[in-house]
């Protein structure tokens, strides 16, 4: 009776220090076009708001792996989606990964794509029911891409909303839409809707250069510290 009291208070002990010795560590990815690679408003990669992320994270001692070279800035939605199902490889630190395996294993995943389709469509036909029918397709590829990533992944994913980076007023009408609809998705697939057009629209300081949708530094940390605000918390 004795030996099972002092093995039951071992095996006890043990799992508790299981417990406490858990890898609480996070696996982050970042997905997407050139807001998730880091293009700054000069057209070349640097710190994005991804990087900020990983790097506070390393900071507490909270990541274990982080790549954002499943990015590219000129990917559409449609080109994340075939790169998931094609299931692409990349090599990080010496050692080939596939894009499935990362989004599986990733504790945090980023997601920002699809604003330059926008914008592209909106520079080619101002037309106000072209682009709201635009929208309205462009978001069920939106849809079909966080439901793909759920397939593989039940944990935090970010997805970023869209901002308005020119000094037309008029297109604004077509990001709210296209946030008020993308808002109903992640509410729907329990994704973390991350709110740009507050962030940038009374700040135009942090897009210095008004041909490019894409922030400087401050405006990358800005966009990482809202990130950042709800991972803390997890």
């Amino acid at each position: 009776m004795l030996k099972r009291i002092v093995l039951l208070i071992i095996l006890i002990i043990t799992f508790l220090i299981g417990i406490n010795f858990k890898d609480n560590k996070l696996y982050y990815i970042s997905l997407g076009d050139g807001l998730s690679k880091g293009i700054n408003y000069n057209g070349y990669e640097g710190k994005g708001y991804s990087d900020f992320i990983a790097s506070d994270l390393e900071k507490t001692k909270k990541i274990k792996f982080y790549t954002k070279e499943f990015s590219n800035e000129d990917d559409r939605i449609t080109d994340l989606i075939n790169k998931i199902e094609e299931n692409i490889e990349i090599e990080v630190d010496n050692k080939e990964i596939t894009i499935q395996s990362a989004i599986s294993k990733a504790d945090i995943i980023t997601l920002s794509i699809g604003f330059n389709e926008i914008m592209y469509k909106y520079k080619n036909n101002t037309n106000t029911s072209y682009m709201y029918n635009y929208i309205d397709s462009y978001i069920k590829d939106m849809e079909k891409l966080i439901i793909m990533l759920r397939k593989y992944n039940n944990k935090k994913i970010y997805v970023l909303g869209y901002y308005n980076s020119s000094n037309n007023n008029d297109i604004n009408k077509y990001i709210i839409y296209a946030n008020d609809k993308l808002i109903k998705i992640c509410t729907d697939k329990n994704a973390y809707y991350v709110n740009l057009y507050d962030i940038f629209k009374n700040n135009k300081k942090l897009i210095y250069n008004i041909n490019t949708s894409f922030p400087n530094e401050e405006g990358y940390k800005l966009i990482a510290n809202e990130i950042l605000k709800n991972i803390k918390n997890m």
